[in-house]
């Protein structure tokens, strides 16, 4: 079966969580996402067969991991990366901090969450901190534009440090401020760390302001002042008609796009869009369906679909980008050969386009020239 590009990278998946209470039993199904550590922890779950067949199914070469609700840990992401080194990379996060937190062990607190983080980062183990910035969860926490800069320029400060990568998930929480002028103060002041924002802002929910905040996450990521171009878009789970917004937008384009969206079992349903007429099918929540999906959602049938879209108006050199190449200069994944991914064209690349050659250093590539 042919795949859709040379080398092929979903960004984003959650395969170690099961989204049921932790002891609850197999008739007590978890009704939602944890917005309070007093929501108790979920039960671990190791979905790597499933996931392998399903990469194999789809000619998906790796997959990012990515720890989230109570109950995932960092520890379990690594084994799997160790397990499958040629499959997965692990990203990591304030995990135990919030099982404590949960458990009533401890209340979350800033300091002990930033040395979780730079135990795991010490260990060389892991590419990224995410999918959620850690943060203080508690449904009476109210935080202000100040307070969560400073949070995450201690995040931040790390990612320099051990030279990874920090994902960028605030759309998803109820500020009273606008989260879009966090992302671009903090790409600003750290033009060196690799922001990724997640579900390029198109995440639950996303579907009813169609392509509104699209719009939102293209204007930072371009923002023509940002001269290091730090800030990557994951685009896995936005129909094609989106996806062409980003490529055409001269100060976005395709270098900047990373493909994947949620892969895993988490509380969303891909179904037909209830608002188009700009995009057909959507990824998100439903209220009159159960809230936790009782089967796995196969989120690569689809996204694929999307991609296959993009071929009527791009070449598959520009799609090859956005499909694995941007993500294995990204987070420095090991590729078949030198010379797969589109370089040196300053169409593409602009004035810095002497820059992109090589694509992948060679001590990256495993079939040298």
């Amino acid at each position: 079966m042919p795949h859709e590009g040379r080398f092929i990278v979903d960004t984003h998946g959650h395969i170690t969580t099961l989204y049921r209470k932790k002891g609850g039993g197999e008739t007590k199904v978890w009704n939602g996402l944890p917005s309070d550590p007093r929501d108790g922890e979920v039960e671990y779950f190791d979905n790597s067969p499933l996931t392998l067949y399903d990469m194999e199914r789809y000619g998906i070469d790796m997959l990012i991991l990515k720890p989230s609700v109570v109950g995932t840990t960092n520890e379990k992401q690594a084994e799997l990366v160790e397990r499958y080194p040629n499959k997965f990379r692990a990203y990591c996060a304030d995990q135990m901090t919030k099982i404590k937190a949960a458990r009533g062990e401890s209340k979350w607190s800033l300091e002990a969450a930033a040395q979780e983080v730079e135990d795991a980062l010490k260990t060389g183990k892991y590419v990224g901190i995410g999918e959620f910035v850690p943060r203080d969860w508690r449904r009476e926490k109210i935080y202000s534009f100040e307070e969560r800069l400073e949070e995450y320029r201690v995040f931040m400060e790390l990612a320099r440090k051990y030279n990874v990568v920090v994902d960028f998930h605030e759309f998803a929480w109820n500020y009273e401020w606008d989260v879009w002028k966090l992302l671009l103060r903090i790409a600003s002041e750290y033009p060196d760390v690799p922001i990724v924002v997640c579900h390029g802002g198109h995440s639950i929910g996303a579907y009813i302001r169609k392509e509104d905040y699209i719009r939102r996450a293209l204007e930072v990521a371009g923002f023509p002042l940002l001269r290091e171009s730090n800030v990557f878009l994951e685009v896995g789970t936005w129909p094609a008609e989106y996806m062409k917004i980003a490529i055409d937008d001269p100060n976005v384009g395709p270098t900047r796009l990373l493909w994947g969206g949620d892969y895993g079992h988490v509380p969303q349903y891909i179904v037909s869009c209830p608002v188009g007429p700009e995009s057909s099918i959507c990824a998100t929540a439903m209220k009159k369906f159960p809230a936790i999906p009782s089967y796995q959602i196969d989120w690569w049938g689809w996204q694929l679909h999307q991609i296959r879209k993009l071929k009527d108006w791009y070449p598959q050199d520009i799609i090859n980008l956005i499909l694995g190449g941007n993500a294995a200069k990204l987070y420095k994944l090991p590729v078949p050969y030198e010379r797969m991914f589109l370089d040196g064209r300053p169409d593409v690349y602009g004035v810095d386009w002497e820059k992109s050659i090589p694509f992948i250093p060679k001590n990256l590539v495993i079939n040298p020239d």
